[in-house]
Parts: structure tokens; sequence; C-alpha cells
């Protein structure tokens, strides 16, 4: 695994380009299954952890897989820290 290319950061091809990948962020499976364009953010869905996803009524309904959003920048443009946490695989 390697780090994500912190400088192309904000470029969707880049980004778009890395959906269906399997990732490790803060050291758990994960697998990127989209991106938002506004942020932009990438979703990233843990591969053995599940949550409980309640019905319209508040009831507990489904087990369904855990969910997280990462922006991939600050409010200032910068890139965001929390990239560094993210390992993507290596291109060999």
């Amino acid at each position: 695994m390697e780090p994500i290319d912190k400088s192309r950061a904000t470029h969707l091809a880049y980004l778009n380009a890395l959906i269906g990948q399997r990732v490790e962020y803060a050291g758990e499976p994960y697998l990127l299954i989209d991106v938002l364009p506004e942020g932009p953010q990438l979703v990233l869905q843990h591969e053995r952890d599940q949550s409980i996803q309640d019905d319209i009524q508040g009831r507990p309904y489904r087990r369904v897989p855990r969910t997280v959003c990462l922006s991939t920048v600050t409010p200032e443009g910068e890139p965001s820290e929390l990239l560094d946490l993210l390992r993507l695989p290596s291109l060999q």
C-alpha cells in the first residue's frame, strides 16, 4: 500500500479512477465506493464492520456496512491531513 497523491486531492479524474479500489484507512480495510464532487469527498465502505440502520420510525431495521466520508481538502483549500491515514494499492 502507498499514500495517496495529495497534490491531486482536488482532481476529480484522478479521484474517480480510484473508485472500486480496496484501500486502508487508519489501518482498517475499506472499499472506495464513490467520489462526491462537493469538497471533493471520498466515500469509503468498511469491508467487515457493520452498523444497524433504523427504519423511518427509528426502530432498528437492518445491518449495513459502515461508511466514512473523507474531505480531501480543508476549507482553506489545502490537502486534508486525513489523507495521511489513507493507503492505496501499490501500482506494480
